[in-house]
C-alpha cells in the first residue's frame, strides 16, 4: 500500500484501488474473490491494516453477534481492555442492538450482512475488503448498508464484490468491471453511468425483440397482455417506450457487449 498525502493507493494485477468507496462487479465466477483475495495477500505485512470480510459465517451459527464479534476482536489484535467499547460501538454503528443476543443462525440474510460489516468496522484496518457481502439482498437493503460503509470509504479503502445486480446504485467512487473474456476496467462510477445515459429504455412488445445490431436485452418478463423488455438500445427500440434511469448492471452489459 503506498500513501500519497492523506491517499491510500493498492496495486493488483494492473488495477489501482484507492482512498474511497471502490467496487468490482462481475458474474459468479469470473474472479471476484481471487482479486480480493490477492490484494488481502499484498497487503499482508502491514500492521494488520487489511480486513478480508467473506459469506462465511457456518461454523459461527451457535454464536451470538455479540459473541461472534468478541470473538472476531481477539483474532484482529486488539486490546483486551478496547474490545467492549469496539464491539458495542460496531454494533451501534450497524443497528444491531435488539440482535446483539441472537444467534447468527436466527439472523435473516440482512442481519447476517449487518453482522459482516460490524465485524469490518472493529479494527481501524485502513483497507476493507468485502466479498459478496450483500448478496441476496434487496436494493433497499443493500443501500442501508451501503451508507455505513460509505462513511467508512471517505479515510479508508474500501472495496466491495458484487455479483451483477448486487451493486450500490449511486455510492461507489470507482468500479472495476470483471468478465471472463475481456481485460480488466477500472473506471471511475460516473464514467461507467455516462456510457449508457439515454440509451436504457422499457417497454411491452406483442412479442420478444429480435437480436440485432446495437441492441443489447437485459431482461424479459411474460405478461397477460405481452412481453415487458428492458434493452439498452442507441436509438428508441419500440414506439411506446419509457426512457429509464441506468443502472450499473446496465453499464457492465453494455461494456462486456464492446468489441
Amino acid at each position: 500500500m503506498k500513501r500519497e498525502g492523506s491517499t491510500m493507493k493498492i496495486q493488483v494485477d494492473g488495477l489501482q484501488f484507492g482512498t474511497g468507496y471502490n467496487g468490482v462487479l462481475g458474474p459468479r465466477g469470473v474472479g471476484k474473490t481471487r482479486l480480493l483475495k490477492k490484494m488481502a495477500q499484498v497487503e499482508e505485512g502491514t500492521n494488520g491494516q487489511t480486513c478480508y470480510v467473506s459469506r462465511a459465517m457456518d461454523s459461527f451459527h451457535e454464536l451470538t453477534i455479540k459473541e461472534y464479534l468478541c470473538y472476531m476482536a481477539g483474532t484482529k489484535a486488539i486490546p483486551r481492555e478496547d474490545v467492549t467499547r469496539k464491539v458495542n460501538d460496531s454494533i451501534e454503528l450497524m443497528y444491531l442492538n435488539r440482535w446483539a443476543d441472537r444467534t447468527i443462525g436466527e439472523l435473516s440474510t440482512l442481519m447476517k450482512s449487518k453482522a459482516l460489516v460490524a465485524k469490518a468496522l472493529l479494527s481501524d484496518s485502513q483497507v476493507l475488503l468485502l466479498d459478496e457481502v450483500l448478496a441476496e439482498l434487496s436494493e433497499q437493503e443493500r443501500m442501508m448498508i451501503g451508507y455505513a460503509l460509505g462513511e467508512a470509504a471517505k479515510e479508508r479503502v474500501v472495496v466491495v464484490a458484487s455479483n451483477l445486480g448486487d451493486s450500490l446504485e449511486g455510492l461507489l467512487d470507482t468500479l472495476c468491471l470483471l468478465h471472463p473474456e475481456k481485460e480488466a476496467a477500472h473506471v471511475s462510477a460516473n464514467t461507467a453511468y455516462s456510457w449508457v445515459e439515454g440509451k436504457v429504455w422499457e417497454y411491452v412488445a406483442p412479442k420478444l425483440p429480435q437480436a440485432a445490431e446495437g441492441r443489447i436485452v437485459t431482461a424479459v418478463k411474460m405478461l397477460e397482455d405481452g412481453v415487458y423488455v428492458r434493452e439498452i438500445a442507441d436509438f428508441v427500440p419500440y414506439e411506446e417506450v419509457s426512457q429509464v434511469t441506468p443502472t450499473l448492471t446496465d453499464a457492465y452489459l453494455w461494456w462486456a457487449g464492446q468489441r
